[in-house]
Protein backbone atom coordinates (compact mmCIF):
# COMPACT_ATOMS: atom_id res chain seq x y z
CA UNK A 1 0.00 0.00 0.00
CA UNK A 2 1.04 3.58 -0.64
CA UNK A 3 -0.33 6.61 1.11
CA UNK A 4 -0.24 10.16 -0.20
CA UNK A 5 -1.13 13.46 1.37
CA UNK A 6 -2.97 15.83 -0.94
CA UNK A 7 -2.60 19.52 -0.08
CA UNK A 8 -3.57 22.70 -1.85
CA UNK A 9 -3.25 26.44 -1.61
CA UNK A 10 -7.02 26.95 -1.54
CA UNK A 11 -7.73 24.79 1.53
CA UNK A 12 -6.10 24.09 4.86
CA UNK A 13 -5.08 20.70 6.13
CA UNK A 14 -4.56 17.56 4.11
CA UNK A 15 -6.49 14.80 2.39
CA UNK A 16 -4.99 11.36 2.91
CA UNK A 17 -5.29 8.91 0.04
CA UNK A 18 -4.33 5.24 0.30
CA UNK A 19 -3.76 3.03 -2.73
CA UNK A 20 -3.51 -0.77 -2.59
CA UNK A 21 -0.63 -2.78 -4.09
CA UNK A 22 -2.40 -2.79 -7.47
CA UNK A 23 -2.46 1.01 -7.41
CA UNK A 24 -6.21 1.36 -6.84
CA UNK A 25 -7.58 3.98 -4.47
CA UNK A 26 -8.98 2.18 -1.44
CA UNK A 27 -9.39 5.03 1.04
CA UNK A 28 -9.70 8.80 1.03
CA UNK A 29 -9.80 10.64 4.36
CA UNK A 30 -10.91 14.27 4.17
CA UNK A 31 -11.35 14.69 7.93
CA UNK A 32 -8.01 16.50 8.38
CA UNK A 33 -8.83 19.17 5.78
CA UNK A 34 -11.07 22.23 5.87
CA UNK A 35 -13.03 22.00 2.65
CA UNK A 36 -16.12 23.74 1.36
CA UNK A 37 -18.85 21.86 -0.54
CA UNK A 38 -17.40 22.79 -3.95
CA UNK A 39 -13.98 21.44 -2.96
CA UNK A 40 -15.49 18.22 -1.60
CA UNK A 41 -17.43 17.74 -4.84
CA UNK A 42 -14.23 18.37 -6.81
CA UNK A 43 -12.38 15.73 -4.81
CA UNK A 44 -15.11 13.14 -5.19
CA UNK A 45 -15.37 13.68 -8.95
CA UNK A 46 -11.77 14.37 -9.98
CA UNK A 47 -9.56 12.44 -7.58
CA UNK A 48 -7.52 9.73 -9.20
CA UNK A 49 -8.80 6.22 -8.69
CA UNK A 50 -5.42 4.80 -9.70
CA UNK A 51 -2.01 5.90 -8.50
CA UNK A 52 -0.77 6.42 -12.09
CA UNK A 53 -3.41 9.10 -12.60
CA UNK A 54 -1.83 11.37 -9.97
CA UNK A 55 0.95 12.43 -12.33
CA UNK A 56 -1.39 12.61 -15.34
CA UNK A 57 -3.93 14.89 -13.68
CA UNK A 58 -1.89 17.01 -11.31
CA UNK A 59 1.72 17.09 -12.53
CA UNK A 60 1.46 20.64 -13.87
CA UNK A 61 -0.56 22.05 -10.99
CA UNK A 62 1.04 24.83 -9.01
CA UNK A 63 -1.78 24.85 -6.44
CA UNK A 64 -2.11 21.13 -5.66
CA UNK A 65 0.51 18.79 -4.27
CA UNK A 66 0.68 15.03 -3.69
CA UNK A 67 3.34 13.91 -1.23
CA UNK A 68 4.05 10.25 -0.46
CA UNK A 69 3.74 9.76 3.29
CA UNK A 70 7.06 7.90 3.25
CA UNK A 71 8.71 11.18 2.22
CA UNK A 72 7.29 13.07 5.20
CA UNK A 73 9.14 13.30 8.49
CA UNK A 74 6.65 12.11 11.09
CA UNK A 75 7.08 13.92 14.38
CA UNK A 76 5.80 12.87 17.78
CA UNK A 77 3.41 15.83 17.79
CA UNK A 78 1.93 14.64 14.48
CA UNK A 79 1.45 11.18 16.00
CA UNK A 80 0.04 12.56 19.25
CA UNK A 81 -2.50 14.77 17.47
CA UNK A 82 -3.58 12.09 15.03
CA UNK A 83 -3.83 9.29 17.61
CA UNK A 84 -5.98 11.62 19.72
CA UNK A 85 -6.24 9.73 23.01
CA UNK A 86 -5.08 12.58 25.22
CA UNK A 87 -7.36 12.05 28.21
CA UNK A 88 -6.24 8.53 29.15
CA UNK A 89 -2.73 8.45 27.64
CA UNK A 90 0.50 9.71 29.15
CA UNK A 91 2.24 12.04 26.73
CA UNK A 92 5.52 11.62 28.59
CA UNK A 93 5.47 7.79 28.41
CA UNK A 94 4.31 7.84 24.80
CA UNK A 95 7.12 10.25 23.86
CA UNK A 96 9.69 8.04 25.60
CA UNK A 97 8.47 5.02 23.63
CA UNK A 98 8.25 7.02 20.39
CA UNK A 99 11.90 8.06 20.70
CA UNK A 100 12.94 4.39 20.95
CA UNK A 101 11.31 3.56 17.59
CA UNK A 102 13.24 3.68 14.34
CA UNK A 103 12.18 6.34 11.82
CA UNK A 104 10.64 3.56 9.72
CA UNK A 105 8.59 2.26 12.65
CA UNK A 106 7.51 5.79 13.51
CA UNK A 107 6.27 6.11 9.93
CA UNK A 108 4.46 2.76 10.10
CA UNK A 109 2.95 3.54 13.52
CA UNK A 110 1.61 6.82 12.20
CA UNK A 111 0.22 5.31 9.00
CA UNK A 112 -1.42 2.40 10.84
CA UNK A 113 -3.57 4.57 13.14
CA UNK A 114 -6.59 4.65 10.79
CA UNK A 115 -6.40 0.90 10.19
CA UNK A 116 -6.21 0.28 13.92
CA UNK A 117 -9.13 2.59 14.69
CA UNK A 118 -11.33 1.09 12.01
CA UNK A 119 -10.64 -2.41 13.38
CA UNK A 120 -11.99 -1.57 16.85
CA UNK A 121 -15.38 -2.92 17.80
CA UNK A 122 -17.89 -0.32 19.01
CA UNK A 123 -17.56 -1.61 22.57
CA UNK A 124 -13.74 -1.66 22.54
CA UNK A 125 -11.76 1.28 23.86
CA UNK A 126 -8.70 2.48 22.05
CA UNK A 127 -5.35 1.60 23.63
CA UNK A 128 -3.43 4.29 25.45
CA UNK A 129 -0.98 5.91 23.03
CA UNK A 130 2.00 4.36 24.83
CA UNK A 131 0.33 0.92 24.75
CA UNK A 132 -0.33 1.30 21.03
CA UNK A 133 3.35 2.06 20.47
CA UNK A 134 4.50 -0.79 22.73
CA UNK A 135 2.24 -3.31 20.98
CA UNK A 136 3.70 -2.49 17.53
CA UNK A 137 0.45 -3.62 15.89
CA UNK A 138 1.62 -2.25 12.53
CA UNK A 139 4.03 -5.21 12.35
CA UNK A 140 1.28 -7.86 12.61
CA UNK A 141 0.85 -8.18 8.83
CA UNK A 142 4.53 -8.63 7.98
Amino acid sequence: MKTYLFTGQKFTGEVEMTFNDDGLLIKMDMSKATLNSVQIEFLLKRMPTHIDQIKERFADSKNLKFTPVADIEVTFDMFWDRYDEKIRSSKKRALTRWNKLTKADQQRAYQFINTYESSLQSWTQKKYAESYLNAELWNNNK
